[in-house]
């Protein structure tokens, strides 16, 4: 079965792709469901990364968390601990207008960079860049206000290297929050994130890998924030 290049439709298309690739693939990834990891689903052939913490700046121009701003990596699959640090830019804004106060608004951002760097402590005895590449199809969605803040979803998908030799792909979901006023630019908060990466290895992961990428993006999204900071 051929399906529709999502990297490579309008933004308005791609969210239809990805809505055709779960009508057909949610029946075939229950049956892939693995055993889910505490605070977290994946789904088998999948590496899951849990993140939290950090700070985005920019604005129209493009966001940026990086260097002393980036989100710490607290679970890659079923290690947990101070295992790392998560970065990523984006493009400038490509549609729509910061600042809407509609729920559910989708403004879209040009594509960026994304990259998990381990800690000393490495994972799996891997130490350095675990995952580099490209961060693409990204969406800012305004998810309405809760106790005073802004909660914004920035999200998209990832296509890079694993551990600097195997091509692997997935998608992000990261929850920010502003307080007090709408986000039109400058520093936002995160509060938690998680990535899914397919590294292939069977074929059968790489197979149903487009569809599963999707998925991440539209029911993967996590509850609010595991701990809600107060309103600044």
């Amino acid at each position: 079965m051929a399906f529709p290049s999502i990297l490579t439709c309008s933004p308005f298309a791609k969210r239809v792709s990805v809505l055709g690739l779960l009508s057909v693939l949610l029946p075939l990834a229950a049956f892939a469901h693995s055993g889910s990891v505490p605070g977290n689903t994946c789904f088998s052939g999948l590496v899951c990364i849990n993140n939290g913490g950090g700070m985005a700046t920019g604005g129209s121009g493009g966001l940026s968390m990086t260097g002393p701003n980036a989100s710490i990596v607290n679970q890659i699959g079923v290690v947990t601990g101070n295992l790392g640090t998560l970065e990523f830019t984006t493009g400038a804004l490509t549609s729509g207008t910061l600042g809407s106060t509609v729920k559910g608004n989708v403004v879209d951002f040009g594509d960026g960079t994304f990259t998990i760097t381990t800690g000393p402590s490495g994972y799996n005895g891997f130490t350095g860049v675990l995952f580099t590449g490209t961060f693409s199809t990204i969406t800012w969605t305004f998810d309405g206000k809760s106790n005073g803040q802004y909660d914004y979803t920035l999200s998209g998908f990832i296509s890079g290297t694993w551990e600097g030799s195997t091509n692997a792909s997935g998608s992000t979901v990261q929850l920010f929050f502003h307080s007090k006023t709408p986000y039109t630019g400058g520093a936002i908060n995160l509060g938690t994130g998680t990535t899914d990466i397919i590294v292939p290895e069977p074929a059968s992961v790489a197979l149903m890998g487009t569809g599963l990428i999707g998925m991440g993006l539209l029911v993967r999204k996590r509850a609010r924030r595991e701990q809600q900071p107060s309103a600044a």
